[in-house]
């Protein structure tokens, strides 16, 4: 069984985990059902981009972002239920793959028991794991081989997006308002 993979810290509120990179079977498997959210989100942000008045000047950034996100999780919404979200949430958090720091300092698997415990009353902070999870596993292309420039570029920009918003995301109050630090 393949048991390699880095593995990466985060920390969120009072809470370390550990997230190793997923076995390569079992990520082709997650992103195959990723690309199913994925999808219909940046359809709806890139939707919202061909919609906007171009170079409009009285249109702020912070007001065209507010369009590509609401335009993207709009679209999402269209798509994706609970019993879905629920699957999804399961393939990322896998206990295999994330773990957390109990009080007495030892790492245990994040089964579904941890994260009631660890969670409860805060689905939100669990998506922002999710996402987590996700960056870990997907947002590094550096050790593909073959491919093209382009592509490249513009999935550098997209990650440094991403990066952005997560980054700015960590570092707000979760909703039981402790602070969340990507590490």
């Amino acid at each position: 069984m393949y048991s390699g993979g880095e593995i990466k810290e985060y920390k969120q509120g009072e809470y370390t985990f550990n997230i190793r990179q997923f076995d390569p079977f079992y990520a082709m498997k997650v992103s195959g059902d990723l690309l199913k959210v994925a999808a219909p989100l940046l359809d709806g942000g890139f939707d919202a981009i061909r919609k906007s008045p171009a170079n409009d000047k009285h249109t702020s950034d912070f007001a065209l972002l507010a369009n590509i996100a609401t335009g993207g999780v709009t679209a999402l919404a269209r798509q994706l239920n609970g019993d879905e979200l629920l699957r999804i949430a399961k393939l990322l958090l896998d206990p295999e793959y994330v773990y957390v720091k109990k009080g007495n300092g030892d790492f245990v698997k994040f089964t579904e028991s941890v994260a009631n415990e660890v969670f409860s009353g805060r689905p939100i902070d669990m998506m922002v794991l999710m996402c987590q999870v996700a960056a870990v596993n997907y947002a590094d292309f550096s050790k593909l081989s073959s491919i093209p420039v382009g592509f490249l570029e513009i999935w550098g920009a997209i990650r440094s997006m991403f990066r952005d918003a997560l980054n700015a995301i960590s570092v707000q109050p979760s909703l039981s308002g402790e602070r969340s630090e990507k590490e």
